[in-house]
C-alpha cells in the first residue's frame, strides 16, 4: 500500500502540541474513538514516544515505508494498535518523527575541527548521504515533510553557519548550499534506487548493470553507435564513492570562481 503523503505541510507533527501523558492525541481521537486504549488513564505500560519512534525506525529499516503500518508496529511492541495513539496521531507523525531520528545520526562539523568552509560543506554532504544510505526509506520520503524537528534544525543551522563562513556573498552562499544538497539528494536517491532494483532482481548492482548492458547491446545498431561505454573496473560501491567526491570537488572548486575579482 502506498504511503499517504497529502497535506504534510499543514499537519507537521512539529507544529502540533504533543499529547500529554494520559491523554490521547487530539488528531487521532476522532479516528480512535471506541477502540481499545493502552490502559486506564494513559498509554501502554513501558511505552513513551521515544520508544515508539525508535521501534518505528527499526521496522522501517527492515520493511521500508511502503510496508510500514501502525498495526505492524504495534505487533512489534506487543501492544494493541490503539495504544500507539497515546503518543502519535497517525503514521505520518511517526514517519516525520523517524526522519528526525535519522537526522540525529548525522555528524556535524565543529568549530574545533579546523575545517575550511569547503571542507565543511563536504563533511555535511557526506554525513547526510551516509545517514540516508543507512536508512533508505528516509531518502524516499525526505521531501514529503517539513523536517523542522530539533535534529534537522541543528543540521540546517550548522549548514548555514558553514555557508556563511565562505567568502561568497550571502545570496551566492545560499545558492551554493542549495546546489550541494540538491546534488547530494539526487545522487543518494539514485544509489538507493539501484540498490533496491538489484535486490528485487536477486542480483548485485554490478550483476544488474551487466545484465542491462548486455540486453541493450543486443539491440541492433547500439553496439556500433558508441552509446554504451565500458564501465570502469571495481565494485559499484567504490565507483560511487569516487564519483560522488569527484563531482563534489568540481562543485566546490567552481564556487570560488571570480570571488577574488580581477587581478590588479
Amino acid at each position: 500500500m502506498a504511503v499517504k503523503r497529502a497535506s504534510q505541510v499543514k499537519k507537521s507533527v512539529w507544529l502540533t502540541p504533543q499529547p500529554a501523558r494520559g491523554r490521547r492525541s487530539t488528531r487521532a481521537a476522532g479516528t480512535a474513538a471506541g477502540g481499545a486504549g493502552g490502559g486506564a488513564g494513559g498509554g501502554a505500560g513501558g511505552l513513551d514516544r521515544e520508544v515508539v519512534v525508535a521501534a518505528a525506525v527499526r521496522l522501517l529499516d527492515e520493511q521500508g515505508e511502503a510496508k510500514f503500518s501502525m498495526r505492524g508496529l504495534a505487533a512489534r511492541l506487543d501492544v494493541t494498535p490503539m495504544s500507539l495513539y497515546w503518543y502519535v496521531s497517525d503514521k505520518d507523525d511517526l514517519l516525520e518523527l523517524a526522519l528526525d531520528v535519522v537526522a540525529g545520526e548525522m555528524e556535524l562539523p565543529r568549530p574545533g575541527d579546523g575545517l575550511n568552509w569547503q571542507d565543511g560543506l563536504r563533511s555535511l554532504a557526506v554525513t547526510w548521504r551516509a545517514a540516508m544510505l543507512a536508512h533508505p526509506w528516509a531518502v524516499r520520503i525526505y521531501h514529503d515533510y517539513l523536517n523542522i524537528g530539533p535534529n534537522s534544525m541543528r543540521f540546517s543551522a550548522c549548514s548555514l553557519e558553514v555557508a556563511r563562513s565562505s567568502p561568497l556573498p550571502e545570496f551566492d552562499a545560499m545558492a551554493a548550499l542549495s546546489a550541494i544538497f540538491q546534488y547530494t539528494y539526487g545522487f543518494t536517491a539514485t544509489e538507493v534506487n539501484w540498490d533496491e532494483k538489484a535486490q528485487a532482481a536477486g542480483a548485485s548492482v554490478e550483476g544488474l548493470i551487466g545484465d542491462i548492458t548486455e540486453a541493450v547491446l543486443a539491440i541492433p545498431g547500439v553496439a556500433e553507435s558508441g552509446l554504451v561505454t565500458e564501465r570502469p573496473e571495481g565494485s559499484e560501491r567504490l565507483l560511487r564513492e569516487r564519483e560522488f567526491h569527484r563531482a563534489l570537488d568540481w562543485m566546490l572548486a567552481g564556487m570560488t570562481a571570480g570571488v577574488a575579482g580581477p587581478a590588479t
